[in-house]
């Protein structure tokens, strides 16, 4: 016979909120540092910047200023400013020990595709290691318009930057130009991103509801003194580049969509795509590492019926997120459970963005009818 007793216990079902890294970017430039230390810096849209990246050079200062003036009043970033001599993957993996963040960003021009797949291998890296799902965002140089005989052209300036990126292949990293004469081109275009009180991360940077770019909209010239015109940006983005745009006749200065390296063909050829899926992903990790060997997951019909439900709960909640969601509401297929032996599950999960118009034709026509 059992001893007369009450037993308590309390049960953690993992069904509490995930903290996301979603808007939250690192931006890593040089500056005048000293000492063997390079630290991170978390600044928000309250801070000071020149007070609190006073060791910046004025490129970084300058982009992560209009970064924060084109974030919103809930933008927050980490910043890591190096010297010249320092190798700027030390600083991200020296930022990645102490806080995560959704992309990195590198503030000096890729003078060719090394640069870039050098981000695409450090944004591996960080995968393999950690686990972590970012992106990366780098910028191409200025024209140089500052001599006239031998300076450039935009035709020589747009042959040169299409070239950089030309046969570089990877979902997770976006290029921008350096096109405007402040040198914020790379700083807007992350302010933009990461601006989560106008838009969302389901949202394209071409999303006209969330405004003009905020700052200067003076763009370079060429050698010439000729004006940058829309033909060149078109150029830019048919080779998957992301550039800031106008409309003839509509005041303000905007952004076309936000063009990854992805291939031709490829599912996440735009920016609000694979930040969908990578927030996606890093919500499922935490889930599935909750029920590492829980037999409590099994294969038996019930068991496989409560884990799809666990494992959807953060895509419903994404489906929740903004009006409309982020993402469709998730159905019952999909997510589909295999088991690979007795020790080994895979989970099958589709994420179905929103249909989101950056093209829209209007076809007007004359009615001829008699109206009552």
């Amino acid at each position: 016979m059992a001893w007369p007793s009450v037993i308590i216990n309390i049960k953690n079902m993992m069904k509490g909120p995930i903290a996301g890294v979603e808007y939250h970017f690192l931006f890593v430039g040089y500056g005048t540092v000293s000492g063997a230390e390079r630290e991170l810096t978390v600044v928000d849209a309250s801070t000071d910047l020149k007070e609190a990246l006073s060791s910046a050079g004025d490129s970084l200062l300058t982009t992560v200023m209009a970064a924060q003036l084109n974030g919103g009043s809930e933008w927050t970033a980490g910043v890591m400013v190096l010297d010249q001599a320092d190798d700027w993957k030390d600083a991200v993996r020296k930022a990645n020990e102490t806080a995560s963040f959704e992309a990195f960003v590198l503030d000096f021009p890729a003078a060719d595709k090394t640069l870039l797949e050098d981000a695409i291998a450090m944004r591996t890296e960080l995968k393999n290691a950690l686990g972590r799902e970012t992106f990366a965002v780098c910028c191409l140089p200025e024209i140089d318009n500052t001599d006239a005989t031998n300076g450039e052209t935009w035709e020589a300036w747009l042959a040169k930057s299409v070239a950089i990126v030309d046969g570089v292949a990877s979902q997770y990293i976006t290029v921008v130009p350096s096109v405007h004469a402040d040198g914020s081109t790379l700083g807007k275009y992350c302010g933009r991103l990461a601006n989560q009180v106008d838009a969302s991360i389901a949202d394209s940077p071409a999303r006209i509801k969330t405004g003009s770019v905020v700052g200067s909209t003076d763009f370079l010239t060429d050698k010439d003194g000729k004006a940058l015109a829309l033909s060149v940006l078109k150029t830019l983005e048919s080779n998957r580049i992301s550039c800031p745009m106008w409309y003839p006749d509509y005041d303000g200065q905007y952004w076309t969509t936000g063009r990854t390296l992805d291939v031709e063909g490829g599912d996440f050829q735009d920016i609000r795509h694979i930040r969908v899926a990578m927030k996606a992903a890093r919500k499922v990790r935490i889930r599935a590492i909750a029920r590492i060997a829980d037999r409590t997951f099994n294969s038996t019909p019930q068991s496989e019926a409560q884990a799809k439900l666990f494992m959807t709960q953060d895509l419903r909640e994404m489906a929740l997120t903004g009006n409309p969601g982020e993402i469709y509401p998730p159905e019952d297929d999909d997510i589909q459970i295999k088991w690979v032996n007795s020790t080994e599950v895979e989970i099958y999960m589709a994420v179905q963005p929103y249909e989101c118009p950056v093209k829209i034709t209007v076809a007007i026509y004359i009615s001829q009818g008699d109206k009552a």
